[in-house]
């Protein structure tokens, strides 16, 4: 089979990708209406597989779509492998597994052991690393290579790329992505789930990328996951690995860190991860106007605050919880950040939460 790399084309209206999904919903014996209908879409199916319509779908009906589509592709395959498909709950679990781990390496590797436990159903996951380049594997255990599989695969491998940019807010920069596919699928519908150039009928599903992403701290909280999973994977049109601030990232890595009862990270073990120099970390801090010691004490604080609206936890407790040596080395940290004392926060926190 021809190996050969297909350069994306620009990202396309959703309405000519929603046509395409759907024609391959018709293919495979689904109904396309009824798709279209539980998407929330208005046209009629039949007006919207005209290549001559000029209709919109909105990003939020395509999510729908798109959602609808995939789960189509995936049960179809999965009827003829023989087992269930992977569900949406699943791929939200194995996110809730991995929002507490410390750097991406740590979070592939748990991602790994997941989907190990679901068997054959999902993927056989791996990291290889050759001098600076890392190799990340997707190998599926589909019998059929056809359209359906193929879009299931490439969903599953794009959405890992999300995932992991999103876990350290930036976009990990692809050098390649390889799939073990032929091009079963149009340009325009490739381009929107992976806006990177293709190289197909290699051995395995795989994403190249430099390896110190690898590194990278963990900068997302349980709180932003809950927000994160409404529609992932199948926004595809919504970008959240946007570059946060770095006193954001570091702020979080701190704050993960309290959470886990970990050492705090100092600003040395920070700069080695975000790839720059321990001067470098301080200067941007500077210009962002926060310090490495400003963000400790912010995260102390928060956590603090609640950690004393549980009444049953000691202040002792509390001052461990918060990497300090013992609860009057809390109690002054404490007083200096909010003028009163724990004591006196948690008794003016208790009238509030009686009423």
């Amino acid at each position: 089979m021809p190996k050969h790399v297909s350069h994306p084309v620009p990202r396309p209206p959703s309405a000519g990708v929603a046509r395409e999904l759907l024609l391959k919903v018709r293919e495979l014996g689904g109904d396309a209406a009824a798709t279209a209908h539980r998407a929330g879409i208005g046209a009629a199916a039949e007006e919207m597989l005209k290549p001559a319509w000029n209709g919109t779908v909105s990003p939020a009906q395509f999510t729908r779509l798109y959602r609808e589509c995939v789960a189509m592709f995936e049960a179809h395959d999965s009827r003829r492998q023989g087992w269930p498909p992977m569900t949406k709950r699943e791929v939200d679990m194995l996110c809730y597994c991995i929002i507490t781990c410390a750097t991406l390496d740590e979070a592939i590797a748990r991602a790994t052991d997941f989907c190990t436990m679901l068997g054959a159903r999902a993927a056989e996951l791996s990291v290889q690393i050759n001098g600076e380049q890392a190799a990340f594997r997707m190998r599926t255990f589909r019998r059929k290579r056809d359209a359906a599989a193929f879009l299931s695969d490439l969903t599953g491998l794009s959405s890992y790329h999300r995932l992991f940019s999103w876990l350290i807010g930036e976009d990990i920069e692809l050098l390649s992505v390889e799939v073990s596919y032929p091009e079963l699928i149009e340009e325009e519908v490739t381009g929107l789930l992976m806006p990177h150039p293709i190289s197909y009928g290699r051995a395995d599903n795989l994403l190249l990328f430099p390896a110190h992403y690898l590194h990278r701290p963990v900068v997302r909280s349980y709180g932003e996951l809950i927000d994160f999973l409404k529609d992932f994977p199948f926004d595809l049109e919504t970008t959240h690995s946007k570059q946060m601030p770095l006193s954001e990232k570091v702020r979080i890595a701190i704050g993960g860190a309290l959470a886990r009862r970990a050492p705090l990270p100092t600003l040395e073990t920070l700069a080695r991860q975000f790839g720059i120099s321990g001067a470098t970390l301080k200067r941007r801090l500077a210009q962002e106007g926060t310090s490495m010691q400003l963000l400790k004490e912010r995260c102390r604080h928060d956590l603090a605050r609640k950690l004393l609206a549980d009444p049953a936890l000691a202040f002792g407790e509390i001052a461990h919880r918060l990497s300090f040596s013992d609860a009057t080395t809390f109690s002054r940290a404490f007083k200096g950040w909010s003028g009163q004392s724990p004591s006196a926060y948690r008794d003016a926190m208790a009238p509030a939460e009686a009423g």
